[in-house]
């Protein structure tokens, strides 16, 4: 699926849907050049899975882990756990801070550089790349591997 996006706020309002439609245990990959808006699109996630202060979500690239906990009044909340490749040496980084127990948590994964480390990445995943399309607009490309993510991407569709 192809989403073009005009604005950071219709980035936003994307993520926004991804995540109120993402189940416990969701795995996002995000990737594409810096300056895309990778990040406003995981404001919005946070935003769909319920998370109250969108003001704390921001790039973990120096702390590798960003952990967003949701609401627990609101309907379909998720933790949102936010990972950063963009800095790491090796998987090995990733495994020093728990990426393992990470996978068996209810929250909604999403990890931004996720090229970096093909070999930690679940079978079933959302892969979300970002391309510039202009001054202010982006081009998204959705792809679901596994039955999770396929059925999350159609329901997105709708």
């Amino acid at each position: 699926m192809e989403i073009l996006s005009p604005s950071a706020e219709h980035t936003i309002d994307l993520g926004r849907k991804i995540g109120r439609l993402a189940q416990a245990g969701q795995f996002i990959c995000l990737d594409g050049p810096l300056g895309t808006g990778k990040t406003q699109l995981v404001r919005g996630l946070a935003a769909g899975c319920g998370v109250a202060d969108l003001t704390v979500v921001c790039s973990p690239t120096y702390v590798m882990l960003n952990i967003y906990p949701a609401d627990t009044a609101t309907p379909q909340a998720h933790t949102l756990y936010h990972l950063d490749a963009y800095r790491i040496q090796s998987a090995e980084d990733f495994q020093a801070i728990g990426f393992d127990e990470l996978l068996d948590q209810d929250g909604i994964i999403v990890l931004e550089w996720a090229s970096k480390v093909p070999q930690l990445l679940p079978p079933d995943r959302l892969s979300i790349t970002g391309q510039w399309a202009g001054e202010n607009s982006r081009r998204w490309q959705l792809l679901a591997s596994g039955g999770r993510s396929a059925a999350l991407l159609n329901s997105l569709g709708s």
